[in-house]
């Protein structure tokens, strides 16, 4: 039985590599939690007295808007309760009674873990702060209606029991309100609750990590029905501006429609697509040099890449395309074509047209097992 020798040079170079890995992904880590600490910290220095003040106020006005007339705010930060019997109550908003640590800590998720889903993030942020703000209120006016009737005894029990448990439901629901609002919804899911994929990708591009589709007649039809989102564009937003946020959003999106479809019909909508502009539908076209693997597909694409060269390139994108579409025309010249006298431009040179038997006989894009 023989051991094969091991180098402790090598061992060593391969645990100092493991370290600096392991350390690399700690910064972003670190840095998120320092993140959320200067707003924690930020926030309740210059925010927690503004806050109180207006959360007393609030309680105030919503009290005496519903008829209570016993109730001021006329001291900064505290509630006076005139009682009937001749008591006065000064109710403080102190920084616990305040919701300031519960709207601090739902901005420092969003902008350190949500940051990813942008305007849903901040969407979400605003509905998930008002309703804990409206809830909170709730909780302080209740507080106040206590020791207006009962005496101090009551508003301080309603307001170390009864409000805590409030607090912290209010707090979880926002939370899972900003959640329910920053995440996509069931139809946009890339998986349903049960883990099986719904992204209804074409078995042409099933890659790992990109999902796979499901049998017929497993997915659920989804019934359109209004958003938010729908009433802003429709009727809220000018028509210009939904114009731009849509075509940007179209820009980002990929159409796996195109992978389904016969190989003329697919090389027809990707010359279509590519007419429109290559930053129209960037994501579309890089879906298509990445995962189609049929050579006249390939081919129209690189053509209908290069046809248009007095293009800008407005993104990262449409710049990738130009790259792949230059590695691709030459490496698949025609048979009679000729090197142009600028090399920094992608080869058109007497390549065959799309659609005739010579397109054919391209051979597939290379792979590693070629090499």
């Amino acid at each position: 039985m023989t051991s094969a020798a091991v180098d402790p040079a090598a061992q060593g170079r391969h645990r100092d590599h493991r370290n600096r890995l392991s350390a690399r992904r700690l910064v972003p880590v670190l840095l998120d939690l320092v993140l959320a600490g200067l707003i924690c910290a930020v926030g309740f220095r210059y925010g927690a007295g503004f806050l109180q003040v207006l959360e007393a106020r609030w309680v105030a006005g919503v009290l005496n808007l519903v008829g209570v007339e016993s109730v001021s705010d006329g001291l900064a930060r505290h509630v006076l309760v005139f009682r009937p019997d001749g008591e006065i109550i000064l109710a403080e908003v102190t920084e616990s009674c305040s919701s300031i640590l519960s709207v601090l800590g739902l901005t420092a998720l969003t902008v350190t873990v949500l940051r990813g889903r942008r305007h849903h993030a901040i969407a979400g942020l605003v509905v998930a702060v008002a309703a804990l703000l409206a809830l909170n209120n709730l909780r302080l006016a209740g507080s106040t209606l206590a020791g207006l009737f009962w005496g101090t005894p009551a508003l301080v029990l309603f307001h170390d029991w009864v409000g805590t448990v409030w607090n912290l439901a209010a707090t979880l629901g926002g939370f899972l309100l900003m959640v329910c609002i920053t995440l996509p919804t069931a139809e946009r899911a890339e998986q349903d609750v049960a883990g099986r994929h719904t992204a209804q990708r074409p078995d042409s591009w099933a890659r790992p990590g990109l999902g796979y589709r499901l049998p017929e007649g497993r997915t659920p039809d989804i019934s359109r029905r209004w958003n938010l989102t729908g009433i802003m564009y429709r009727h809220v937003l000018p028509r210009r501006v939904a114009r731009w946020l849509a075509a940007r959003r179209e820009a980002g999106r990929i159409d796996y429609r195109i992978g389904h479809l016969p190989s003329a019909e697919r090389a027809d909508r990707v010359r279509a697509l590519a007419g429109d502009g290559l930053g129209a539908h960037a994501a579309s076209l890089v879906a298509v040099a990445t995962y189609d693997d049929d050579p006249l597909v390939l081919d129209v694409l690189a053509e209908a890449i290069a046809a248009r060269q007095w293009e800008p390139v407005t993104g990262p994108d449409v710049s990738a395309l130009r790259l792949w579409a230059r590695g691709w025309l030459l490496q698949h010249p025609g048979p009679a074509a000729t090197w142009p006298a600028d090399d920094t431009l992608p080869f058109l040179a007497a390549r065959p047209a799309v659609g005739v038997p010579a397109a054919t006989t391209l051979l597939p894009p290379t792979t590693r097992d070629d090499r």
